[in-house]
């Protein structure tokens, strides 16, 4: 795109922040999987255990296909890749809707594959094009844009299941299809890359008078720096899934009765949308490295609270630690999308941001081996273990991500001072 004076470029970019945030918001349904689980069992005729596995399989190629974004869109452009994944969207809950009954092969296909690799084409070809306009404020769009997404499954999600009580469930499934890809196709219409002066305009701070920078030219599977960053990522992700996935029973089994246990549900998923805007705001003020230690810490405090809630018997503490868990577990992606693009530059953006988004596969497998070794039942333990991990999450936060990220900078800095020199 050619150049925008900054007073266009603002209005632009808030309309895009704006219509990419409320897209979002539907690519976030998928995560209301686990409002829309036992309705299905119920009204699909399906075993529990085996709706259940739809969520792994979903988050596995939730994460698969944002790496299949990235290439897409090169291949197709932004444009063409978000209508790709409006098109998943509604095949795959339009086909849940109509062939799920008693078919669970048809939910994995459609719910777990489908839809998980529409989500992941769709959610990150939105935020690299979104957050490129913001170079002055990456930790603050990202953590707009998380907040949409991570609220999707709490407002559109407890609309869906309440409307399918009348509805049916097949038939609310086949409107959120059809409603969703309009959205989300609006936005692969509107949504554009920015100009080519966005950097000079909005951030002449980061700008180097030319369009050079050293950051594009590596490969973030090719940089320690970047499986330092993924040890830390994995480990969050993980505290997060535990309490997340089991936040309803694990809140009736320290005191608190069914109702509150529903609600606090979704006042987790508040705080995860809060929280991913408030690490926005802490990148924005600091720097990644101080982000990274801080949500570390808080998710140590989540797994202390809750361990504490199980042995103290105080239910309070339950709540106090899965606040923080949702806070922590928003954090995660808030991160990746800010370093993927500060460390590894702009112009592969889309396959960094997934690459760093792979982790969440890791949490989950790490999670799930976790509950498989100690017992599902055993919570006291699988947080105990997970306190320990926090503290390796913190500790390789504050050294060698901090040492090598600083590292890192100096050697962009100088590849860039070279690159200058030469012209």
């Amino acid at each position: 795109m050619s150049e925008m004076a900054p007073a266009q470029i603002k209005s632009k970019r808030i309309l895009y922040l704006v219509l990419s945030t409320v897209t979002l918001l539907f690519l976030g349904l998928i995560y209301a999987f686990s409002m829309f689980a036992a309705p299905m069992c119920a009204a699909f005729g399906l075993e529990k255990s085996a709706v259940g596995l739809t969520f792994n399989i979903m988050m596995i190629t939730f994460c698969l296909g944002a790496v299949l974004g990235s290439q897409i869109e090169k291949a197709i452009g932004v444009k063409g890749a978000i209508i790709v994944a409006a098109i998943m969207f509604a095949v795959g809950f339009i086909g849940t809707g109509l062939f799920a009954y008693g078919n669970i092969i048809a939910l994995y296909l459609f719910y777990g594959i489908i839809c998980g690799l529409g989500v992941g084409i769709g959610y990150n070809c939105v935020i690299a094009t979104t957050n490129v306009w913001f170079p002055d404020k990456v930790g603050l769009s990202s953590g707009i844009l998380m907040m949409g997404f991570g609220l999707g499954s709490l407002i559109l999600g407890t609309l869906s299941v309440n409307l399918a009580n009348g509805f049916g469930l097949g038939n609310v499934l086949i409107a959120v299809g059809i409603v969703s890809a309009i959205v989300i196709g609006l936005e692969g219409v509107v949504i554009k890359r920015p100009p080519s002066n966005i950097v000079t305009a909005m951030a002449p701070e980061k700008a180097t008078g030319s369009s050079y920078d050293p950051a594009d030219e590596d490969s973030a599977l090719k940089t320690p720096l970047f499986y330092i960053y993924w040890i830390w990522a994995i480990i969050v992700i993980a505290i997060g899934l535990a309490t997340i996935g089991n936040c309803a029973s694990d809140a009736q089994s320290v005191g608190w009765d069914a109702g509150f246990a529903t609600l606090l549900v979704g006042l987790v998923s508040v705080l995860n949308g809060v929280g991913r805007v408030l690490v926005g705001i802490i990148y924005d003020k600091t720097n990644v490295k101080v982000t990274m230690v801080i949500d570390g810490v808080v998710a140590f405090i989540a797994a202390t609270c809750i361990i504490a809630a199980f042995t103290m018997g105080i239910p309070a503490l339950y709540v106090v630690g899965a606040f923080c868990c949702g806070f922590c577990y928003g954090g995660v992606p808030v991160v990746a999308s800010a370093f993927g693009r500060q460390r590894f530059g702009a112009k592969n953006y889309p396959l960094n941001l997934s690459l760093c988004n792979f982790a969440i596969v890791f949490g989950s497998l790490l999670n799930v081996a976790l509950q498989a070794i100690v017992g599902t039942d055993a919570r006291v333990m699988t947080f105990t273990i997970l306190a320990v991990m926090a503290i390796i999450a913190v500790l390789d936060a504050a050294i060698p991500f901090s040492k090598m990220f600083n590292r890192d900078q100096e050697l962009l800095e100088k590849r860039r001072l070279a690159h200058k020199e030469i012209k």
